[in-house]
């Protein structure tokens, strides 16, 4: 019996560790965070806070009433992390990774349109323009070069 024990004891806690497992969740929108698209904003006190994309890291720190003293941005293709300010970003490419999510569906489970998303179109940071180019080749996209786009574009009524 004391071996069963010592044998149960293991197998429940690695299963309450699995269980209790969950992806990290973006700061400003609380969608799953993926690794090749997460930016970090580093708030006006010092604390840094992570977000799904470098899209909803603009649209929080374009609000006036937030102060964001920089943003991290992740390298698309090598994972390493880079002042926003030096990546070449593409916009509106095919690859939205925010969006890989079951869709919306009504009450009758027919799916739902999407008529805003704050993550879209995509954008997506690369450390050089080679790197971002030959992504535009595969996925289309266009290309802002470093410290072209410090904010977004007002929204249309």
């Amino acid at each position: 019996m004391t071996r069963f024990k010592a044998l149960l004891v293991p197998l429940a806690l690695a299963g309450l560790l699995a269980c209790t497992g969950r992806a990290e969740r973006c700061w400003v929108c609380d969608r799953e965070i993926h690794a090749r698209v997460r930016a970090t904003l580093t708030l006006a006190g010092g604390r840094t806070v992570s977000a799904c994309c470098p899209r909803c890291a603009l649209h929080y720190k374009d609000d006036p009433k937030n102060r964001v003293g920089a943003m991290r941005v992740t390298d698309y293709r090598s994972g390493a992390t880079l002042p926003f300010e030096k990546a070449f970003l593409v916009e509106g490419s095919d690859e939205a990774p925010c969006m890989h999510h079951p869709p919306v569906v009504d009450e009758t489970r027919a799916p739902m349109q999407v008529c805003y998303d704050r993550c879209l179109p995509s954008l997506i940071a690369f450390g050089d323009e080679a790197g971002a180019r030959a992504f535009m080749a595969d996925h289309g996209g266009s290309l802002h070069p470093p410290g072209s786009l410090t904010s977004l574009p007002a929204a249309s009524p």
